[in-house]
């Protein structure tokens, strides 16, 4: 299995979606990315984080990671395996007895950010889900398969309003092969 090392671009938000933001990393080139959804709230966390006036030595996940010795690149990294109902599936691999402990995508990317752990996504998950970086800082490429329920129908009632009947259909079908994996598993 190969995997594809990433660096964190920046946090972009949703236009329209306030309550939704993306988490952007591309790889070491920075000629492909990914975008990972997350909430308003993560938004804020990063938002503190390269916030130069805020001092966050004393939060939490700085604590933690301060009060462990071995949270670095030497001992663990992040690892994006798969996509599974909307949502990207990551690991925190400890790289010393191979344990594996999965986290929300969100939170490992911080977690990445304040230990300063390298993130890696397989290869063929990241062929399958990267688009190019493109000369537009402005817009993003988004797989369907990586949003939420709750996005997925809002972005349907959108198509259909504007008449956008193949993209309508995609979504659709997006929405009945979760529904179909869910009535299942």
């Amino acid at each position: 299995m190969g995997k594809v090392q990433l660096i964190h671009v920046g946090v972009s938000q949703i236009v329209g979606g306030s309550e939704f933001g993306l988490l952007v990393l591309s790889d070491m080139s920075e000629s492909r990315q990914i975008a990972i959804v997350c909430d308003e709230h993560m938004e804020y966390q990063f938002g503190l984080r390269t916030d130069e006036k805020i001092n966050t030595e004393r939060l939490l996940p700085e604590v933690l990671c301060s009060i462990n010795p071995s949270m670095t690149s030497e001992h663990y990294e992040i690892l994006f395996n798969s996509v599974l109902n909307g949502q990207y599936k990551a690991l925190l691999v400890n790289k010393d007895d191979l344990s594996l402990t999965p986290m929300r995508a969100s939170d490992a990317i911080l977690l990445a950010h304040i230990a300063k752990l390298n993130l890696f996504m397989e290869e063929n998950l990241f062929n399958r889900q990267s688009v190019p970086c493109g000369p537009s800082k402005n817009r993003l490429a988004v797989p369907i398969n990586t949003l939420t329920l709750e996005m997925l129908k809002k972005a349907l009632d959108k198509a259909i309003e504007e008449e956008n009947y193949e993209l309508a259909s995609m979504l659709r079908d997006e929405l009945n092969q979760r529904d179909k994996s869910n009535n299942e598993g």
